[in-house]
């Protein structure tokens, strides 16, 4: 996949566009960080979109739920990854 960032803010918000390289339905996706600050550290928000034929059978039908694992995976280290900083 090849993918563009599209919105870059420090500490705030981060976005990017993929393309799906090789595929030939032109299948997409779009992904988008919010951070927030709190009291407690920063809240994160993530959310994807996808659109096209390859996200639908490799991802939907191939691996049903694949997606959500991994963003879940994805976010629970970046949470171990921020605490490991904190605690040196």
């Amino acid at each position: 996949m090849s993918l563009v960032v599209t919105e870059y803010e420090p500490l705030r918000r981060l976005a990017w566009a993929t393309t799906v390289d090789g595929d030939d339905s032109a299948s997409t996706a779009y992904h988008g960080w919010v951070i927030t600050p709190t009291s407690e550290g920063r809240h994160v928000l993530t959310e994807e979109t996808q659109q096209g034929p390859w996200f639908l059978e490799v991802l939907g039908h191939q691996h049903p739920g694949g997606l959500y694992r991994y963003h879940q995976q994805w976010v629970e280290c970046l949470a171990r990854a921020a605490e490991a900083t904190i605690n040196r």
